[in-house]
């Protein structure tokens, strides 16, 4: 079933007959003919009664009017949405973003977004880890997702781009042992007392390993 066939039921209804139907449409009888048949058959129910060489609703097909008419109602609004966004003259963009990613680079992103096209919002949904901010992608809830991860993310069917690789920075009081600007090795932060984010979180996970 498709919205060519919901029309050309809904033509068929509204000029009373094939003949007509197919006169307005500007396509060939048979070929009105034959998707009607086609549509009948994915339905598993007959939309008409044929009546020599009229036709009329039948149970079913009277039945199923209001709603192919709102299929068809809400793709034309889909198609209206769509042309308004294509031009980027309006709209929101839904981005789901974990909570690092969600300070920075997002915060930079959206302000180059916002500058390029004013006429644009941005909302955030916020994810926890990368698998629901894939599934929020996904799932069409939101458009745009933003995470991070320690290795590349393989998402089947989702084009992931490289934003940029974010280094760890250790954070201590003045007059300790951690000097400015010399990197640190994973047994340098040995036995020491960290402050990091909760349990399950990506950034935990990743300190976990180092330490």
């Amino acid at each position: 079933m498709d919205a060519r066939q919901l029309e050309y039921f809904l033509a068929i209804v509204e000029h009373g007959g094939f003949s007509k139907a197919a006169a307005a449409l500007h396509v060939a009888q048979p070929s009105l003919s034959q998707a009607m048949a086609n549509l009948e058959s994915d339905l598993g129910v007959s939309l008409f009664h044929r009546l020599g060489r009229g036709v009329v609703l039948s149970e079913a097909g009277a039945e199923l009017l209001e709603p192919s008419r709102r299929v068809l109602r809400d793709l034309d609004a889909v198609r209206e949405k769509a042309a308004g966004l294509s031009g980027l003259h309006g709209g929101t963009v839904e981005i789901a973003v974990m909570p690092s990613p969600g300070i920075e680079p997002l915060t930079t992103l959206v302000q180059r977004f916002t500058a390029l096209h004013p006429s644009l919002r941005v909302s955030t949904q916020a994810a926890f880890t990368p698998e629901e901010v894939i599934a929020l992608v996904r799932s069409g809830a939101c458009e745009l997702g933003l995470l991070g991860a320690a290795s590349p993310v393989n998402a089947p069917g989702i084009e992931v781009l490289p934003v940029e690789v974010q280094p760890f920075v250790a954070v201590s009081a003045p007059g300790g042992d951690i000097q400015d600007a010399v990197p640190l090795r994973p047994q340098d932060l040995a036995g020491r007392k960290l402050i990091a984010s909760r349990r399950g979180s990506l950034m935990r996970t990743i300190v976990d390993d180092i330490t």
